[in-house]
């Protein structure tokens, strides 16, 4: 196992997560759709019209629209649920396989115990200024019922036929999607770097030379100001600086201009052990010297800490 192997398995836990928000909002376009397919259907007149007048007859669109928002504030619900879940299962991954890494590398048990769901909950409360995962849906809620009911609106009014307002509203719901995915890989990613510095600090304190590197993918979509920072390498308690925010590292940053440099981050802290990059990886004992950390998988290794070291 290796650092990129560790990013790699996060990366699969983010789109298994993504993929559940999508069939949220996949399931709620249909339902919407079908709902006003019906409310098209009361309101067209025998010549095909469809009126605002007769739309609006018996309060018919806002009983519909108020039935939409009660809908979607369950859907929010399930999404901010999807997105907790995964920062928890994130953060424990990447802290105990770091924590792998870091001991074999080091030959030296750190670890005490195995981390519960109290401890991972307390290290997530970062105080990241523009991340607070409830407000921040709540916002989207009310962005996209807005939309809807102006997509309604304007269809109605320039006369559209019911494909044409469906496909608006596919289109509005698509953006909510990617919006939404966006917030779970924002926050996913936070987890994982969070967890990994924890993870390092933990080993800082028991005496082991261990430093951080800023790790930008070195493409056409990276920011100029994330590429400049690519391979610096700090000390674990030292804070990056970055056009105009601070922070221990990728998708922490703090400032003026936080969530620019935060949200879509997909830069990584690479961490040197003894000045050299940990890897597990079956070997020979080093002088003839007893190895205190034994070569195994991950698995292997989550078990025997659950178990308390006992062989």
């Amino acid at each position: 196992m290796n650092q990129e192997q560790i990013r790699q398995n996060i990366e699969k836990l983010i789109a298994e997560a993504e993929s559940n928000i999508e069939k949220v909002w996949s399931e709620r376009l249909e339902q919407i759709i079908s709902e006003l397919s019906q409310l098209y259907e009361k309101a067209t007149d025998d010549e095909g019209h469809v009126g605002w007048t007769e739309f609006n007859k018996y309060n018919r669109l806002n009983k519909e629209l108020d039935l939409i928002a009660k809908q979607m504030t369950g859907d929010y619900s399930t999404i901010a649920s999807i997105i907790q879940k995964l920062q928890q299962n994130i953060y424990l991954q990447s802290f105990m396989q770091h924590m792998f890494l870091f001991e074999y590398q080091a030959q030296k048990i750190i670890l005490q115990t195995y981390p519960n769901l109290e401890q991972i909950q307390k290290a997530l409360e970062q105080p990241i200024e523009f991340i607070k995962l409830l407000p921040t849906l709540a916002k989207q809620r009310m962005q996209v019922l807005n939309r809807i009911r102006v997509d309604i609106a304007q269809s109605i009014m320039a006369g559209e036929g019911f494909g044409k307002m469906a496909k608006r509203l596919r289109d509005n719901l698509g953006m909510t999607a990617k919006q939404s995915k966006r917030v779970a890989r924002t926050e996913g990613g936070r987890a994982m770097m969070q967890a990994s510095l924890d993870s390092a600090a933990q080993v800082k304190a028991n005496g082991v030379d261990i430093e951080k590197m800023w790790t930008a993918t070195l493409d056409s979509r990276t920011r100029s100001s994330h590429r400049k920072l690519d391979g610096k390498a700090v000390d674990i308690d030292h804070n990056f600086k970055i056009n105009g925010c601070v922070g221990p590292g990728p998708k922490l940053l703090v400032g003026a201009n936080a969530a620019k440099e935060n949200i879509n981050c997909r830069c990584v802290l690479m961490y040197l052990v003894d000045g050299q990059v940990p890897e597990v990886r079956r070997a020979k004992d080093v002088d003839g010297k007893p190895m205190v950390i034994p070569f195994m998988s991950y698995s292997e290794y989550e078990k025997w800490v659950k178990g308390g070291r006992v062989a």
